[in-house]
């Protein structure tokens, strides 16, 4: 195994300071890699949209069968969870530091009466409220299990269902669209 270690990988820092040698014209040439923190710190509604785009990638993968889909369910699922529950925060701009979507989905609907007056479309809380039934806290897409923090424990999601992919990806990426335009627009590439 020692020699299948490439020890000049182990040996360089992972975060290093930014120098000329990062320095690239344009996203499509090297070196590939990318900068955290400072001026390329993202807003709420641009990481949402990262993880967004994270989440298709996934999708498409498992659609040109490069992985199983079974694999990477709780990753897709938590990447399209994490970008709405950023996205509301971002358009709601007065959200709290909680996770909880289904009270996000209640002030999103408060914040879009206020600015539009009027109700947003039914059929997006109902969405809302859908993945919050089963993910409310942000802990069942990320760790399989709901934290009750009543009973100080971890539980299973209740029951069993199942997520068609197509019909995940068309609702979410439908849903985005809504949250881009309300944002904005400033929305993915693809």
């Amino acid at each position: 195994m020692k020699d299948e270690l490439d020890e000049s990988a182990t040996l360089k820092p992972l975060f290093e300071e930014p120098s000329s040698e990062h320095e690239r014209p344009d996203p499509w040439t090297g070196p590939k890699g990318f900068m955290l923190g400072g001026m390329a710190l993202p807003t709420k509604f641009e990481l949402s949209q990262q993880y967004f785009d994270a989440a298709n990638l996934l999708i498409e993968a498992v659609k040109r069968d490069e992985m199983e889909d079974y694999k990477l369910t709780n990753p897709i699922l938590f990447l399209y969870r994490h970008s709405l529950e950023l996205a509301l925060k971002s358009f709601i701009s007065t959200a709290g530091e909680h996770h909880r979507l289904g009270s996000l989905a209640d002030e999103f609907e408060r914040a879009f009466r206020e600015k539009f007056s009027d109700a947003p479309p039914s059929w997006i809380k109902a969405t809302l409220n859908e993945i919050a039934s089963i993910d409310p806290n942000s802990t069942a897409f990320r760790y399989a299990e709901n934290r009750d923090t009543t009973r100080k424990k971890w539980v299973p999601v209740d029951g069993e269902v199942y997520v068609g992919l197509r019909n995940l990806q068309e609702t979410m990426k439908t849903l985005n669209a809504i949250l881009v335009a309300l944002n904005g627009g400033r929305g993915p590439r693809a």
